[in-house]
């Protein structure tokens, strides 16, 4: 980012905390937690410790950075290096990324671009351009396709959380990230002193893995009669239930779906038309439908700082915002906060986005005047600088 588009988001960034500095969410415990933030073209600054909302506010008028964040974890001495900080205890979170979901519109829209030669294209960066270079940057956007994918994969996980894990709806928020997906976060004892061991079993949990043809007592040697009472059905807990439950939804050629009322039928038909490795494939595939696509370093790291409730995102301008009612919540208009004021900015590449339910194909190599909050989307992400 150059030194002119980076000082005037920071003056979009400063003037929108000047006027809303009050939207910023406060985390609970904030004398216990680290925060930092990073600079539009600069570096992270971590390691402060605020003792109120004021002193956190000031900061954030003074430098409109282009990130805030807070810890998950809490400590005895936040504003010390790491290994003097003193570790209480942690949130447990989870980052769900519309970037790590597989969906058919990122061959249209995801982009790369060629360092060297500065040829561009579509889909998934090659690893070698036609010049011989492989310094080739990836440009991966999101549309609102690849964000209802990164909702119903949040739903999901509330789902687990809630029925698998007895996770409290009091003491989990669910937050837009301001770009490509959403984080939720439990503030409970019964998880704040897991360590990272612990922490990433569950999230092996909701991912399925190691879930195998024995776990619903499938066994290579064994008959489906000797079999059969150690199937799954739909009324039981966890994992089983679920898959349980899915295999029942599922559409089976040939199988007798008016006949058979038992979904443990269904699911030795299944194993009796293959081999154990076909069915052993075909499971986890089925595994993969169940469970939950997670960032699973995010979950582990008990260090880790995230974005702000209420602050924006520097590749976006949008606000990472609380979602209290999440099958309602449009991340496309609900977090897009800055205003249309016009701003001249010159795109460096097209790319058709919508915000607030105004569409936008801004022209390769001109200059344009967009709304404030359509010209931050792009300076942000790169794909327009500063006149």
């Amino acid at each position: 980012m150059d030194e002119k588009t980076a000082s005037v988001l920071r003056g979009v960034f400063r003037e929108h905390y000047f006027k809303n500095s009050r939207s910023v969410q406060i985390p609970d415990r904030i004398e216990e937690r680290e925060f930092g933030y990073m600079l539009f073209g600069g570096p992270m600054v971590r390691h402060l410790s605020f003792k109120d909302a004021g002193e956190l506010e000031a900061v954030l008028v003074r430098e409109g950075p282009s990130g805030v964040y807070a810890s998950s974890g809490y400590y005895l001495h936040p504003d010390k290096e790491m290994h003097e900080k003193g570790w209480k205890g942690a949130d447990l979170v989870f980052d769900i990324d519309a970037d790590q979901l597989p969906t058919s519109c990122k061959a249209e829209h995801d982009r790369w671009t060629c360092k060297e030669c500065h040829r561009q294209g579509r889909g998934l960066r090659p690893e070698k351009c036609r010049c011989g270079s492989t310094r080739i940057m990836q440009l991966n956007w999101v549309c609102g396709e690849c964000l209802a994918k990164a909702k119903n994969e949040t739903l999901r996980l509330t789902d687990f959380l809630i029925e698998d894990l007895g996770a409290s709806k009091n003491e989990m928020s669910t937050h837009f990230s301001g770009n490509m997906g959403y984080h939720v976060s439990i503030e409970s004892s019964i998880f704040e002193s897991l360590d990272q061991t612990a922490r990433n079993e569950i999230a092996d949990y909701l991912s399925g893995r190691g879930f195998r043809p024995e776990s619903i007592g499938i066994y290579k040697r064994s008959s489906l009669r000797d079999m059969y009472p150690r199937m799954p059905n739909e009324r039981e807990p966890g994992w089983r239930g679920r898959i349980a439950s899915h295999i029942k939804d599922m559409l089976v050629e040939d199988f007798p779906e008016r006949s058979a009322s038992d979904v443990r039928d269904k699911i030795a038909f299944i194993y009796g038309s293959m081999t154990y490795p076909r069915f052993e494939r075909h499971l986890k595939n089925l595994v993969k439908e169940v469970g939950v696509t997670i960032d699973p370093a995010v979950t582990t790291d008990i260090h880790r700082i995230f974005r702000m409730s209420g602050t924006l995102h520097g590749k976006t301008g949008m606000m990472k915002m609380r979602c209290d009612d999440l099958e309602s919540f449009d991340p496309l208009t609900d977090p897009v906060v800055l205003d249309g004021e016009p701003m001249e900015v010159t795109v460096n590449m097209s790319q058709n986005f919508s915000l607030r339910g105004q569409s936008f194909s801004p022209p390769k190599d001109e200059k344009v005047s967009l709304p404030k909050m359509a010209a931050v989307y792009l300076l942000g992400s790169g794909l327009a600088k500063s006149e």
